[in-house]
């Protein structure tokens, strides 16, 4: 099924079915989001998109079920595995 089929039966739900599907799509995003933020590990190099649309820059220090906690040396962010890109791995000594 193609992305506008599906938007247009979106269209056509009714208010309970609607709220079936808004329950799968939270499902599935948090699926993602704990599968993102698995990926990394501590003392990786990850960027990101702060607010106001700053990308800011840091080190993982901690990882969490859905988030990673990014340190970019001033500031401690509580990131969603989802928005992080990696930028280099951490090495192995």
């Amino acid at each position: 099924m193609t992305l506008e089929k599906l938007i247009d039966s979106i269209y056509k739900l009714n208010s309970q079915d609607l709220n079936t599907v808004v329950d799968a799509v939270k499902l599935r995003r948090n699926q993602l989001h704990t599968q993102q933020a698995q990926t990394f590990k501590v003392g990786d190099t990850v960027s990101f998109t702060g607010r106001y649309g700053r990308v800011e820059k840091g080190t993982v220090i901690k990882i969490k079920i859905k988030n990673v906690v990014v340190d970019t040396g001033s500031v401690r962010w509580n990131v969603p595995g989802n928005l992080l890109t990696l930028i280099k791995e951490r090495q192995v000594a």
